[in-house]
């Protein structure tokens, strides 16, 4: 099971790639917020290495939000690709060929090593091993996450047995994910301005504490270099952590 699991994320991350630029990135972002973590409470080389899960987990709460937007580029590269598909069958191919027709357009739009570019040479794979379409769509669908791609395949399946019109299909397909895209650009407009003042309060604390210290030398030096109180600062991190989680936490609501 642990192998099929695993099997699965490495399918995932050939489609959706995180590239090695980007990771670095991502690294140093994390290892800047522990050494700034460590600068304002508690300035001990021993205690980075207790910090080191506190910037793994903000690596990876970086990792899924780059990862989310990533999503959505190919939600919007799917749309493409539905109405290019769409103009092909207008044409006169079949919905298989008109697929494959649409790799010049989509390379040119995207790039070869974009996602739905490596979904259309997985598609002429299956295509060629005589896989169904509707289960190869699904197959990527499941692949990437993303719920627009599974109910296109469903929805392609049915009409495929019950003889129904496949270009109307991808057109209500393409307007639906377009919808879609609106709805959430209208939500994260209303969010932003809630996210900006997340990202003020979450900073606040450190921008205080570096102000002091600039202006006042040696006033936190006592929690610095004693047990009680490193016991505080502790104390302080845990609660600032904590109204931090809270805080992702509630902007995660007001998404759904």
């Amino acid at each position: 099971m642990w192998k099929s699991l695993r099997q699965q994320e490495l399918q995932q991350h050939e489609l959706i790639h995180i590239s090695s630029k980007e990771k670095m990135i991502l690294i140093l972002k994390s290892t800047g917020v522990v050494l700034l973590i460590n600068y304002c409470f508690y300035r001990m080389f021993l205690t980075l290495l207790f910090l080191l899960p506190v910037g793994y987990f903000y690596f990876q709460i970086e990792k899924k939000e780059l990862f989310c937007r990533k999503q959505e580029e190919v939600r919007q590269q799917f749309k493409e690709l539905l109405l290019l598909t769409t103009a092909g069958q207008k044409a006169g191919y079949s919905v298989e060929n008109a697929f494959l027709n649409s790799y010049g357009d989509m390379k040119m739009l995207y790039g070869e090593d974009s996602c739905i570019c490596k979904m259309l040479k997985r598609f002429q794979t299956g295509i060629d091993n005589h896989v169904p379409v509707a289960d190869l769509w699904r197959n990527m669908g499941e692949l990437c996450g993303i719920e627009e791609i599974k109910e296109f395949s469903q929805v392609f399946a049915i009409a495929k047995k019950s003889g129904g019109n496949m270009t109307v299909i991808m057109e209500r397909t393409a307007q639906t994910i377009e919808s879609k895209a609106e709805t959430q650009k209208e939500i994260e407009l209303i969010l932003s301005a809630k996210k900006l003042e997340q990202k003020i309060m979450s900073s606040m604390p450190f921008l205080l504490m570096i102000y002091m210290n600039l202006t006042s030398p040696g006033y936190f030096s006592g929690l610095y270099h004693s047990l009680g109180g490193m016991v505080i600062m502790t104390v302080c991190f845990i609660i600032y952590l904590g109204a931090y989680l809270l805080s992702l936490k509630l902007l995660e609501r007001c998404c759904l």
